[in-house]
């Protein structure tokens, strides 16, 4: 058996980063995706011991999910939460996982406890999966609009399939290359007006072009 432990400075004191952990509006920019994966749900924590599932996308368009409940929450200050996931490339295995949020000078440190697992791997395989998520989580903190996959989806009235996949690709490019937000907005603005007014077989065509790009700049 082994644990996982991790701890993140994040650009805000603990009572402004704990919204992002119980308002969905806040959740959704940053919780659930793994490594090179999609988020296409994200939860509405509900209440104490209620489930949750993320439904996700792998690299290659399959669909797999993260289950899970929050067993306890002191706001401000702890959260805990059981987690497991069906399908995907994080190894299954249903763990608890403890955050806990200490002040700092101008923000806070986050500690990061999970475990058990059954092996090195899906202790590391967890580790990549919450340092792409706590990522994503000290920009929310800071401010930044962090483009994620499941708001395209609600903008564009569900609209899927490889055209969605690689204008998140886009979108996410834009941001890791540094453009500024301002460029990143219009963007946005244009795939949302625009992409769910598509034909469908015109969709098609477009969508393979567009991903097979995206593939080959990948290789």
């Amino acid at each position: 058996m082994s644990d996982l432990t991790l701890e993140w400075r994040l650009p805000a004191p603990p009572d402004a980063v704990f919204p992002a952990l119980s308002e969905p509006a806040l959740i959704r920019r940053w919780f659930g995706a793994p490594p090179g994966c999609h988020r296409t749900h994200a939860p509405d924590p509900g209440a104490l011991g209620q489930p949750y599932r993320v439904g996700l996308r792998d690299a290659a368009g399959r669909a797999f999910a993260q289950v899970g409940c929050i067993v306890e929450v002191a706001p401000g200050r702890f959260l805990a939460l059981e987690m497991d996931w069906e399908g995907g490339p994080v190894p299954a295995g249903r763990t608890r996982a403890e955050l806990t949020f200490h002040a700092t000078d101008g923000g806070t440190r986050l500690e990061l406890r999970q475990g058990p697992f059954a092996d090195d791997a899906a202790r590391d395989a967890h580790r990549a999966y919450w340092e792409a998520c706590l990522g994503r989580l000290s920009r929310v903190v800071a401010g930044e609009a962090v483009p994620c996959f499941e708001e395209f989806w609600e903008e564009s009235r569900g609209y899927v399939g490889p055209l969605a996949v690689a204008a998140y690709a886009v979108l996410a490019g834009l941001r890791e290359a540094g453009a500024p937000r301002e460029t990143v907005a219009q963007v946005e603005d244009v795939l949302y007006t625009h992409l769910s007014r598509l034909r469908e077989d015109t969709a098609a065509v477009l969508g393979a072009v567009l991903q097979s790009r995206v593939e080959g700049d990948a290789s």
